[in-house]
Parts: C-alpha cells; sequence; structure tokens
C-alpha cells in the first residue's frame, strides 16, 4: 500500500513538472512568433532607415543654414557693434552651429557610423597618419578655445606674421596682415592652419589695441655732437609729444586697472646710443594712440633732423646729409 501511494506521488509530482516544461516552451514558442511577427511587419519600415536618416540629416543642414543666415543678418544690422565685434559674433555663432551640426549628424548615423567602425579597425592606423595634420589643427583649435588665446578682431603675432584676425575656425586662422614695423593693413591675408598654435609662440597685443608703446630710433651723423644738444632734442620730443600725454596716461590707468597689468610709468622716453658702426643714435619710445604712431614719429623726425641740420651749419660742418651720403659711399666701396 506504501509503495502504490510513493508511486502515485512521484507520477503526480512528474506530471506537474511535465506540465509546467510544455507551459514554458510554449510561452518561449509564443515569445519567439511574437518577435518573428513584429519584425516582418516592421521590415519595410526597417528598410526605410537609410533614407529617414538622410531626410534628418538634409533637414538638420537646412535649419542650421537658416539660423546662420539669420544671426549673421541680425548681428550685421546692429550698427552699433564694431566691425571687429560684429565678425567675433559672426564667427561664433557659425563655429557653434557647426559643432552643433557634427553633434546630431554624429547621433542620426550612429548605427551606420558602429558599423563602419567596425570594419574600419583594420585601416585605423592608415587613417590616422593619412588625417594627421587635420587632427593637429583641430587639437590647435581646442587649445585656442581652452586657454582663450585670442578671438576675432585681435591683434595677434605668430611665426613673424602680424595682423589682425578677421575669421577662425576648426582648422585655419586668418590673419589681415599688418606692414612690417606699423598697423598699416597691406591688404593681404594670411591663412595660418590652427597647428600652427602647437608649435609656434603666439604674441596677443590686444592689449593695446587702441594704443600703443610704440618706439623708433633716429641715427644721425659723427659731425655733430648731439649728445652735447641732449636737452634741446629732448625738448623738441617733449613738444610734438605733449598734445598726446593726458590722452595717454588716461589709456594708461584704463588698461591697468582694466587688465590688472602694471605698465610702464614713464610715456615717454629718450635715449642716446650708438650704432653697431659707431653713429649717435637717438632712441625715442612713447606711449600714444595707434592711429597717431605714423603722425607722431614723422613730426618727430622731421624736428630733430631739422635741429640737426641747423646744428652742422651752425658750426659750419657743411651740408650732413651730404658728408653721410658720401661716408656712405665709402663704406661701400671699402
Amino acid at each position: 500500500m506504501g509503495d502504490l501511494v510513493d508511486r502515485i506521488k512521484r507520477g503526480a509530482i512528474s506530471w506537474r513538472f511535465q506540465r509546467r516544461t510544455d507551459y514554458a516552451r510554449q510561452i518561449a514558442l509564443n515569445q519567439a512568433t511574437l518577435r518573428k511577427t513584429i519584425l516582418n511587419e516592421l521590415r519595410p519600415y526597417l528598410e526605410l532607415l537609410p533614407a529617414m536618416d538622410f531626410v534628418a540629416s538634409l533637414a538638420l543642414v537646412l535649419v542650421l543654414f537658416v539660423i546662420r543666415f539669420v544671426a549673421g543678418h541680425a548681428i550685421r544690422s546692429r550698427t552699433t557693434a564694431a566691425p571687429h565685434v560684429q565678425r567675433r559674433w559672426i564667427a561664433s555663432v557659425r563655429n557653434s552651429l557647426f559643432l552643433l551640426g557634427l553633434f546630431g549628424l554624429v547621433l542620426i548615423w550612429a548605427p551606420q557610423l558602429r558599423t563602419v567602425a567596425i570594419s574600419l579597425t583594420a585601416v585605423a592606423v592608415a587613417v590616422v597618419i593619412a588625417t594627421k595634420e587635420l587632427i593637429l589643427c583641430f587639437s590647435g583649435a581646442l587649445m585656442r578655445v581652452s586657454s582663450s588665446a585670442f578671438a576675432v578682431g585681435d591683434w595677434i603675432e605668430v611665426n613673424g606674421i602680424h595682423g589682425e584676425v578677421i575669421d577662425h575656425n576648426m582648422f585655419a586662422t586668418t590673419l589681415h596682415e599688418f606692414a612690417p614695423g606699423s598697423f598699416n593693413f597691406t591688404g593681404r591675408t594670411a591663412v595660418i592652419p590652427n597647428s600652427a598654435f602647437l608649435v609656434q609662440a603666439m604674441r596677443n597685443d590686444s592689449l593695446t589695441r587702441n594704443h600703443v608703446y610704440h618706439h623708433f630710433a633716429l641715427t644721425l651723423d659723427r659731425l655733430v655732437d648731439i649728445y652735447s644738444e641732449r636737452a634741446k632734442v629732448e625738448e623738441l620730443v617733449a613738444r610734438h609729444y605733449e598734445p598726446f600725454r593726458e590722452e595717454a596716461l588716461r589709456a594708461n590707468q584704463m588698461l591697468e586697472r582694466r587688465f590688472g597689468v602694471d605698465l610702464m610709468d614713464t610715456l615717454l622716453r629718450v635715449d642716446f646710443r650708438t650704432s653697431d658702426i659707431g653713429k649717435p643714435r637717438v632712441e625715442i619710445t612713447l606711449f600714444c594712440a595707434t592711429h597717431s604712431t605714423e603722425a607722431l614719429q614723422n613730426d618727430i623726425t622731421c624736428a630733430v633732423m631739422a635741429y640737426w641740420h641747423a646744428v652742422a651749419s651752425r658750426e659750419g660742418l657743411g651740408d650732413p646729409a651730404v658728408d653721410a651720403s658720401e661716408d656712405a659711399r665709402a663704406a661701400v666701396a671699402g
């Protein structure tokens, strides 16, 4: 009797286990059938995904282009803003929209890019080598942005090229070039790859954009003892600089307060030295408005040279210009 009861219990347990197993198999089969049915239903739409990605990409580019056009028109219509400020805003908007568009396209084409990335694993090294310069330019742009080295409208000097930044992007920076030794535009533009900022020192002159320490030298002839006339020469230079002194002093103090830097306290400095061949040289350093440097230098040069000729004539030394020319010809002949 006991054996019969045990067999009945084991049979019942086996039957329940079999029922559960069959039920689980049926559920799994139903789920597989449901997935297959859903895939069959979605297959036509999945086949349209590349086309949808293309449409989404086109829409994104179109929207960004419209935003750039509207923003550029709005910025240019602000007549109260300086031209270099307008160019700075336009460049910032363009670069921001470029990054936004690049990020959006990556999100749209992420599945396809994943497949392409897997297939490009074998040639990844070749791709990096082929795009090395572009990667360096992009790295230079990141360095510029992270360090706030300069912006559109700043005056910078890179590798001997001095000019105003009129545009910059992820790969290159465009300068409106200055003439050597002055702040006059040459009319030429220089395009510098951003990779240059990783290996070349860059100087930013925007601190003294409107006012600058201007240095120039006058080389005189040995016939005149210019050192004995030092007080008169300093008086001549100071007389021509006096109309600009008050404005220069205000600008100097404003720059010190705004940027928290210590500028040279002496607004005008006159030094007497000699050239490499032993001729007297008057070196003049003055702080003035950038647009006044050329006129002020010409006025001071004419005044000092006129006084030099007057002293030479008074001392009966002949025409210093003729003597200087003869010395130059003798030096060339020698």
